[in-house]
């Protein structure tokens, strides 16, 4: 029953995830417990658990005033939750605090719209101008906003402002025919003047969204669906299609249209990521696996000499437990360009977790030339080296990262524990149970570090009682981890305490299959000590029956007895 030691490593989807919109901020106090809740914010965000996510960046702000970027992912969170006040005062401050953001004025025009504040929405496209001027579209935006104002004279000059700078195109010229209708401007109009203007795409996209904020599903999808037979591989059409298709719960149109607007060569790569990755969360159910992986496949195939193409095929089926073909995927990333850390950990993980040990050596040392710095890296360095036999060196590479990373709680209590197994491989029992201590004391709750020190301590009879603390606890916070259940089993077994052991072994049983022979055989073991002599039997019988050959267990079921 080995406890191997369990390593996370962030994905390369998540530093690409920053790519558009969330810069880490170089703050004042960039400390370990902001950088902790962003990324932890960042991940119910990608979950859509939009409260938790409000709640983890409402607690960064409270901890550094100036982070805008928190205010900016607080107020992507209330936007979601539709608490536009909220997310329009949020928005503001992090402008206040960065006003040279393009994506933050562009949440704040997205707030506006929501609102239907069109003289502000007009401001904030001036704005994005000033920041991008070589952007049309942000002057013909403008335009748009001014003659839903009913700025008339306004969006004429702005037009004009276009042609000088632009000069003409047919996007101006449908643009300008608005003007052919008198009175106020209402989406009403904008969609009426579209049916005589089948050219302008742009508008209908315009028109679509006013649509979708007034909640009407419907509309939006006949003037999508015009537009999609005026540009059938416009991506931006495509995209709305599918986003609609997605509400109104036709998962098959809505993928059509999303594989569609993926085969754009227009459509950009940071949006492709930013897509699948929001999927990720959903990979468990098998028609969305299935759409992500030819998705992500696709991105693949058409974009070959690109590092992050490559890397996101790979996150995907990586996800999927897909290990081998994902790090082939991995591999021909780091052809690409070798200077995206994530990558090498990433290889180097799924080497371990497949068992070839010695290429994760060999990567973690062609990794460490280019990254002589990276204290994680030793520690996944060190457990590959564990791993092999190779203690000594392997306890090199864990001091190493030790002094590297004086902040990372969470890595340093994997190190010491991963200290605590070297050292109980080398029959050095005092120093693991100081190492393991240490670890549990930088991270109390990490259940997983007790519940093998736990069971260290059980297989050799060393302070029962501390180690039933630390099994209970582990246990009561993985109740849906059979392993960790099972080792409160067994010491309680060990404890004498029968009848709790026995709940606790049928817990474990319960979330597992019935099919473990090691926890069949533990079944039988206690229903034997409580004197139910047939139903032990039975038990053990079952255990050789999923494939628990061991000389003990035989010897169990020939004499009918309990032997250790």
């Amino acid at each position: 029953m080995a406890r191997g030691t369990i390593f996370l490593v962030l994905g390369f989807i998540c530093t690409q995830t920053f790519g558009q919109g969330t810069v880490m901020p170089a703050t004042n106090r960039d400390s370990n417990v902001v950088k902790q809740l962003f990324f932890a914010g960042l991940r119910e965000k990608m979950s859509e658990n939009y409260v938790v996510a409000s709640t983890n960046f409402n607690k960064i702000v409270g901890l550094d005033p100036n982070n805008h970027a928190a205010y900016f992912e607080l107020a992507n969170a209330n936007l979601r939750l539709d608490k536009l006040t909220e997310a329009e005062q949020n928005i503001k401050q992090a402008i206040k605090l960065n006003a040279d953001n393009l994506w933050y004025w562009r949440l704040l025009g997205e707030v506006y719209k929501r609102n239907n504040k069109m003289p502000e929405l007009i401001e904030v496209f001036n704005q994005l101008i000033r920041i991008d001027p070589e952007n049309d579209a942000y002057y013909f935006d403008k335009a748009n906003a001014q003659f839903l104002a009913n700025q008339l004279d306004a969006a004429k000059k702005t037009y004009d402002e276009i042609q000088v700078k632009f000069g003409d195109s047919r996007d101006l010229t449908n643009a300008r025919k608005r003007f052919q209708a008198n009175g106020s401007a209402t989406e009403s109009d904008i969609v009426k003047l579209l049916e005589g203007n089948q050219a302008d795409v742009k508008n209908y996209l315009y028109a679509a969204g006013l649509l979708l904020q007034k909640g009407n599903d419907p509309e939006a999808l006949k003037v999508l669906v015009k537009a999609q037979k005026l540009e059938p591989d416009n991506f931006e059409v495509n995209l709305a299609l599918a986003d609609i298709y997605r509400r109104q719960k036709n998962d098959e149109a809505a993928f059509a249209s999303l594989k569609l607007a993926f085969e754009s060569a227009e459509m950009p790569l940071t949006e492709k990521v930013k897509i699948i990755v929001a999927l990720f969360p959903k990979l468990s159910q098998p028609i969305v696996a299935k759409n992500v992986t030819e998705l992500s496949k696709l991105v693949a195939e058409k974009n070959p000499n690109d590092a992050k193409a490559l890397a996101l095929y790979g996150d995907v089926l990586y996800q999927q437990n897909n290990l081998k073909e994902a790090l082939a995927q991995y591999q021909a990333a780091l052809k690409l360009n070798e200077q995206v850390y994530v990558v090498w950990e990433q290889v180097i993980n799924i080497q371990t977790l497949l068992g070839h040990y010695d290429d994760a050596v060999k990567v973690g040392d062609e990794a460490l030339t280019i990254y002589p710095n990276q204290a994680s890296l030793y520690y996944y360095m060190a457990y590959a080296l564990y791993k092999t036999g190779k203690y000594e060196p392997a306890l090199g590479n864990l001091k190493t990262s030790l002094q590297l990373d004086v902040e990372n709680k969470s890595l340093q209590a994997q190190i010491y524990a991963l200290q605590g197994d070297i050292f109980i491989n080398q029959n050095n029992f005092s120093a693991a149970k100081t190492a393991f201590e240490k670890a549990i004391s930088i991270e109390p709750d990490n259940y997983l570090i007790m519940n093998n020190y736990a069971y260290y301590l059980a297989l050799k009879n060393d302070d029962l009682t501390k180690a039933a603390k630390y099994a209970e606890t582990a246990a009561n916070g993985m109740l849906n981890n059979p392993s960790v259940i099972d080792t409160y089993a067994f010491i309680l077994f060990k404890q004498q305490k029968y009848d709790l052991a026995k709940t606790w072994i049928e817990k474990a049983l319960q979330n597992n299959s019935d099919k473990n022979g090691v926890y069949l055989e533990r079944y039988g073991d206690i229903l034997f000590m409580k004197g139910e002599k047939d139903q032990a039997v039975i038990q053990w019988q079952k255990a050789k029956e999923a494939g628990n050959g061991s000389e003990v267990l035989i010897k169990k079921i020939n004499e009918k007895k309990y032997f250790k």
